[in-house]
């Protein structure tokens, strides 16, 4: 059984989401574990030691936002308002909660999904995407100036960005953007080069790709200003004329528990 867990709530003031709050809260403490509730807005690393499990209340903004602190430590997270978020990263709905009860007694399921990690500069950046890394420019009317290299293949392209996508994060901007989704049975990233520009200079064809275990994409920042990794739309770097970048499959997956 769990003896000490960290219960994550969105900014949220619906009565809806405050109740599903309120019931998650008085569900932990019933089962009589240690627990401390914290606005995802707060959230540090700190907070984060000693836990043997998160549980976030609120959508997939929360989950995200959450994840992105969590190295080894499982997690559950809880739709409290399906009406307006997908939950697509979520395991229990806010008219599921009861369940949280046999989940908490160690009646579980555990999926590990995918993480993706980027190194700039040659410095492990902390988040691990858990739905995509995008590489383009922070202004999304101006053009993506880099050097794309994948597996022993180079060239210099020019395009409204690349995302690396996880198989969770391929059923969202990925998909939008023309990816195919895939799961996480195929233990693996992809990446798609979004709008590319074709003319006299540019014959792009290294457009889209898998990156398996083992295998990295890497990037070199050709614009002057303006560039960013985008860490699942959450967090951004400066990615600019001479940055390298490495992006690759993490070696810490999120432990995500789903009930039986």
């Amino acid at each position: 059984m769990f003896k000490n867990i960290l219960l994550v709530y969105s900014e949220k003031l619906t009565e809806q989401h405050i109740s599903a709050v309120e019931s998650i809260k008085g569900l932990i403490s019933k089962v009589g574990i240690k627990n401390k509730l914290i606005n995802v807005r707060d959230l540090e690393f700190k907070h984060f030691a000693d836990r043997d499990l998160v549980i976030t209340a609120g959508g997939d903004g929360t989950v995200i936002r959450t994840a992105h602190y969590i190295e080894d430590v499982p997690l559950l997270g809880i739709n409290s308002e399906p009406e307006y978020s997908e939950g697509a990263l979520t395991s229990l709905k806010d008219d599921e909660i009861d369940s949280l009860s046999e989940i908490l007694l160690g009646n579980y399921n555990v999926l590990d999904k995918e993480r993706a990690v980027a190194i700039k500069n040659g410095h492990v950046i902390k988040e691990r995407a858990i739905n995509e890394i995008y590489i383009g420019t922070e202004v999304q009317f101006a053009t993506s100036r880099y050097v794309l290299k994948y597996r022993g293949n180079e060239e210099e392209q020019r395009s409204s960005g690349v995302l690396v996508a996880t198989a969770g994060g391929s059923s969202a901007w990925y998909r939008s953007a023309g990816g195919k989704p895939f799961n996480h049975e195929k233990g693996k990233l992809a990446f798609l080069v979004r709008e590319p520009y074709f003319g006299n200079l540019y014959q792009p064809t290294l457009l889209s790709g898998e990156i398996l275990p083992g295998e990295s994409i890497f990037f070199e920042g050709k614009k002057y200003g303006g560039g960013i990794v985008a860490i699942d739309s959450n967090k951004a770097y400066g990615f600019n004329n001479g940055d390298n970048l490495e992006v690759r499959i993490s070696n810490k997956p999120l432990h995500v528990l789903t009930k039986k």
